[in-house]
């Protein structure tokens, strides 16, 4: 007796397949969309580094970093402790209210957390040294309404425009806090052929 083979139930299989990969697919989009983000320049604050109608990358474990672990320890010894911590000269995107209901800004971090900062003479003083800022290509700083000295708290930035002459930023507002922080820029990537990381 002869038996028909039948053949092997492939196309439940493929179902199964696609659906699984479907969902790997979109736990990956969850995965990267809260950990990456991505922001248009609409200002002119951070020129020359960055101008409008550029787009970047915004690594969102740094903001996390700076707002779960910072709070817990002195800055000194969480900005060497993560490869995510926050240092002096990243650029990050931020709210400057909590509602986080306005449009985010882009800025240079010039103080952290327990720095004791100073503005005078045109220069930044950090712990009363003047810091050395080649990314504002001479420009000098002028004061606003916050000079110092003053020490930041525990979960706190001084960030800057490098435009210092067109910025709205800390010298105006004051330091902004952890929960603040979207994260680090860390791509630039429109225009294709201004295309460039930071660290």
């Amino acid at each position: 007796m002869i038996e028909q083979v039948q053949p092997p139930r492939r196309r439940r299989s493929t179902l199964l397949d696609f659906i699984w990969t479907g969902v790997q697919a979109l736990v990956l989009f969850l995965a990267l969309s809260a950990l990456i983000g991505r922001f248009e320049v609409h200002q002119i604050s951070m020129e020359p580094t960055f101008h409008e109608g550029q787009r970047v990358l915004v690594s969102k474990l740094d903001g996390l970093w700076a707002n779960v672990f910072v709070r817990t320890a002195h800055a000194a010894e969480s900005r060497s402790s993560s490869p995510f911590a926050l240092q002096r000269g990243q650029v990050v995107v931020f709210y400057r209210s909590l509602a986080r209901d306005e449009d985010a800004l882009i800025k240079r971090v010039v103080g952290l957390p327990g720095d004791t900062l100073e503005i005078n003479g045109g220069q930044v003083l950090i712990n009363g040294a003047a810091i050395d800022e080649p990314y504002i290509h001479g420009l000098s700083t002028s004061c606003g309404t916050t000079c110092g000295p003053f020490t930041l708290a525990p979960d706190t930035y001084f960030v800057m425009g490098d435009n210092r002459l067109n910025s709205l930023d800390s010298r105006s507002f004051g330091p902004i806090t952890a929960d603040q922080i979207v994260g680090r820029v860390v791509l630039r990537y429109w225009p294709l052929n201004q295309a460039e990381l930071f660290p």
